[in-house]
Protein backbone atom coordinates (compact mmCIF):
# COMPACT_ATOMS: atom_id res chain seq x y z
CA UNK A 1 0.00 0.00 0.00
CA UNK A 2 3.16 2.53 0.82
CA UNK A 3 4.09 1.73 -2.82
CA UNK A 4 1.07 2.16 -3.87
CA UNK A 5 1.34 6.30 -2.72
CA UNK A 6 4.78 6.69 -3.74
CA UNK A 7 6.22 8.03 -6.66
CA UNK A 8 8.43 4.98 -7.28
CA UNK A 9 10.05 1.95 -6.39
CA UNK A 10 11.94 2.76 -3.26
CA UNK A 11 10.45 3.36 -0.31
CA UNK A 12 12.17 5.18 2.29
CA UNK A 13 11.42 3.56 5.70
CA UNK A 14 12.60 1.69 8.30
CA UNK A 15 12.44 -1.22 10.69
CA UNK A 16 10.90 0.17 13.47
CA UNK A 17 8.26 1.96 11.79
CA UNK A 18 7.62 -0.74 9.50
CA UNK A 19 7.16 -3.00 12.89
CA UNK A 20 4.57 -0.10 14.53
CA UNK A 21 2.60 0.24 11.16
CA UNK A 22 1.86 -3.38 10.92
CA UNK A 23 1.97 -3.77 14.97
CA UNK A 24 4.35 -6.54 15.10
CA UNK A 25 7.74 -6.90 16.75
CA UNK A 26 10.54 -5.37 14.84
CA UNK A 27 12.28 -8.46 14.77
CA UNK A 28 8.86 -10.10 12.78
CA UNK A 29 9.54 -7.11 9.76
CA UNK A 30 12.93 -8.40 9.64
CA UNK A 31 12.05 -12.24 9.31
CA UNK A 32 9.07 -11.32 6.69
CA UNK A 33 11.44 -9.10 4.76
CA UNK A 34 14.49 -11.78 4.51
CA UNK A 35 11.17 -13.94 2.96
CA UNK A 36 10.29 -11.71 0.69
CA UNK A 37 14.22 -10.86 -0.38
CA UNK A 38 14.57 -14.68 -0.96
CA UNK A 39 11.27 -14.45 -3.16
CA UNK A 40 13.13 -11.64 -5.35
CA UNK A 41 9.97 -9.39 -4.64
CA UNK A 42 11.40 -6.37 -2.63
CA UNK A 43 15.72 -5.38 -1.62
CA UNK A 44 16.06 -4.18 1.96
CA UNK A 45 18.51 -1.74 2.87
CA UNK A 46 19.19 0.15 5.62
CA UNK A 47 16.21 3.20 5.48
CA UNK A 48 14.87 1.66 2.35
CA UNK A 49 13.38 -0.64 0.95
CA UNK A 50 12.94 -1.72 -3.16
CA UNK A 51 10.16 -3.35 -4.76
CA UNK A 52 11.70 -5.25 -7.32
CA UNK A 53 8.90 -7.34 -8.80
CA UNK A 54 5.01 -5.53 -7.67
CA UNK A 55 3.21 -8.73 -9.57
CA UNK A 56 5.00 -11.37 -6.86
CA UNK A 57 4.49 -9.08 -3.78
CA UNK A 58 0.60 -8.86 -4.91
CA UNK A 59 0.87 -12.70 -4.92
CA UNK A 60 2.07 -13.78 -2.10
CA UNK A 61 -0.61 -10.92 -0.28
CA UNK A 62 -3.37 -12.66 -1.59
CA UNK A 63 -6.71 -11.36 -0.28
CA UNK A 64 -5.28 -9.40 1.68
CA UNK A 65 -4.03 -6.46 -0.48
CA UNK A 66 -7.21 -5.80 -2.48
CA UNK A 67 -10.04 -5.52 0.02
CA UNK A 68 -8.54 -2.50 1.87
CA UNK A 69 -7.22 -0.84 -1.23
CA UNK A 70 -10.73 -0.58 -2.37
CA UNK A 71 -11.73 0.40 0.78
CA UNK A 72 -8.87 3.40 0.93
CA UNK A 73 -10.62 4.26 -2.52
CA UNK A 74 -13.81 4.91 -1.85
CA UNK A 75 -13.38 7.16 1.46
CA UNK A 76 -10.51 8.88 -0.50
CA UNK A 77 -13.27 9.26 -3.58
CA UNK A 78 -16.20 9.90 -1.15
CA UNK A 79 -17.90 12.54 -2.47
CA UNK A 80 -20.60 14.56 -0.10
Amino acid sequence: MAHDRTGGDAIRIIHDTLAVMLSVRRSGVTTALHVLEGEQAVKAERGALTIRDRAKLEEIAGESYGPPEKAYRELMDYQA
